[in-house]
């Protein structure tokens, strides 16, 4: 039936934000249509993905200006210009306000992008960025960063690797670069090796776009590919 894909999308935005009910019965028209299941699972992450960013500057109880430029700085490095921007914008403001928790756009987010820990990782540096746009990151903004991690399945202390905690920048640099490479001390250089190899491969555009995932997403993703290098290569360095 014709109205099914409709229906489909409908419940689809129904869990975001008005806006996204709206969002997501087009997506469900597409399907209707035969359209390209990337494109709709494009759709989908953008609408989940811009409302994570807006719940995270909301979290302090207020938006502020730094927080926004770092929004902007995020769309302009994935490319948004014109009416993409527009769009993401409008995804922006209406879930700062709306009833949805931040919770409920990570598990979203984190279902469409079927867990991937690369993509994760990528979401999570731009959710950070935004959290310490202001200089401070308030106890909401933490909590919502251990929310991502929960949602994405990622190995626990991993946000807490990402805030550091007060030691040295030398000691903080190498045990986030573990924690990029989701490897351990313990392990040996082989194993490092091989996840690291791994996480590249990974990291690939063909591999991250038969994701379906926006094409502007792959900018980001590979500066997140150039922070895997340069985790190995600070690790490389500690072990001599």
């Amino acid at each position: 039936m014709a109205w099914t894909g409709k229906i489909i999308g409908g419940v689809l935005g129904s869990l975001l934000s008005p806006l996204g009910t709206v969002i997501g019965v087009a997506i469900g028209h597409q399907f209707d249509k035969g359209a390209d299941r990337a494109k709709i699972t494009a759709q989908s992450f953008q609408v989940a993905f811009f409302g994570c960013l807006a719940k995270m500057a909301q979290a302090d109880g207020k938006i502020t200006k730094d927080e926004i430029n770092a929004v902007e700085q995020i769309m302009a490095r994935f490319g948004y210009a014109g009416p993409m921007r527009e769009a993401a914008i409008g995804i922006f403001r209406r879930a700062k306000d709306d009833p949805h928790t931040a919770a409920d756009y990570l598990n979203q987010l984190s279902s469409v992008t079927q867990f991937n820990p690369q993509i994760a990782m990528t979401f999570i540096a731009a959710l950070h960025a935004v959290a310490q746009a202001d200089g401070v990151i308030h106890p909401n903004e933490r909590e919502i960063l251990l929310q991502a991690e929960r949602a994405f399945r990622m190995r626990p202390g991993t946000i807490d690797a990402l805030l550091g905690g007060g030691r040295s920048n030398t000691a903080t640099a190498l045990d986030n670069a573990y924690k990029v490479l989701d490897v351990s001390p313990e392990m040996t250089d082989e194993e490092i090796k091989k996840i690291y190899r791994k996480k590249c491969v990974e990291f690939h555009p063909d591999k991250l776009a038969s994701k379906g995932l926006p094409d502007e997403f792959m900018n980001y993703a590979n500066e997140q590919l150039a922070k895997v290098n340069e985790a190995y290569d600070i690790i490389k360095k500690a072990r001599g």
